[in-house]
């Protein structure tokens, strides 16, 4: 599970939320990620955080999960995740499930329709984005070391899985589909009729 940071990540909503609800919304956005996360596998031991920021490393720590901190050398999040893959595939994972934080409809059911291997055993799944084009959640061998996430993620990643000879589907569910990245999304989220965090409310900027 890659993250940004409790300050740093969703940069593009200064826009719509001050800096002070910004971090408190990646804090919130972090926290319920990791519970959807642990009611699913019945604990977080099998979870791994990585990120740059050691706010969000404790903080996922405090939860029991285990964190990876990202090395500087190689900056960014396809960097971050082949780190991660390398760090589990040691301690013998056999499959990485690569999700973001910033799924706020992102429940139990969509996590097992990733993993439920009812269609001959795919070696790679991939759930879209509501535009098509993005990956926002991706299932793949603990061998994986490539990874294209950031503008047409989607193809790329299919292309990445054929080229290797791996099976793959497309995993398309509503709660995998919103990702919360943009002030569109931000509007569409708070019109959705979604319980906002009342922080979020209280703090968003005035237009």
């Amino acid at each position: 599970m890659p993250h940004r940071g409790i300050a740093a990540g969703k940069s593009r909503l200064r826009a719509v939320i001050d800096d002070v609800a910004r971090s408190e919304l990646n804090r919130w956005l972090l926290l319920r990620t990791l519970r959807v996360v642990s009611a699913w596998l019945g604990d977080a031991q099998q979870c791994t955080v990585v990120s740059p920021c050691n706010s969000t490393l404790a903080l996922a720590r405090h939860t029991g999960v285990a964190t990876l901190s990202e090395q500087p050398l190689a900056p960014g999040l396809n960097a971050a995740l082949t780190q991660a893959a390398a760090h589990a595939a040691a301690l013998g994972a056999h499959q990485l499930l690569i999700l973001p934080c910033d799924l706020p409809r992102m429940d139990i059911a969509a996590l097992r329709a990733m993993t439920a291997g009812d269609d001959g055993a795919a070696q790679v799944v991939l759930a879209p984005d509501r535009h098509g084009s993005g990956t926002n959640a991706l299932l793949v061998p603990a061998a994986a070391r490539e990874f294209a996430f950031g503008e047409g993620s989607l193809a790329k990643h299919m292309a990445m899985a054929q080229a290797c000879g791996l099976r793959a589907r497309i995993c398309r569910t509503p709660a995998l589909a919103f990702d919360l990245d943009t002030a569109q999304d931000f509007a569409e989220w708070g019109r959705s009729g979604a319980a906002l965090p009342p922080f979020v409310v209280a703090r968003q900027v005035a237009a």
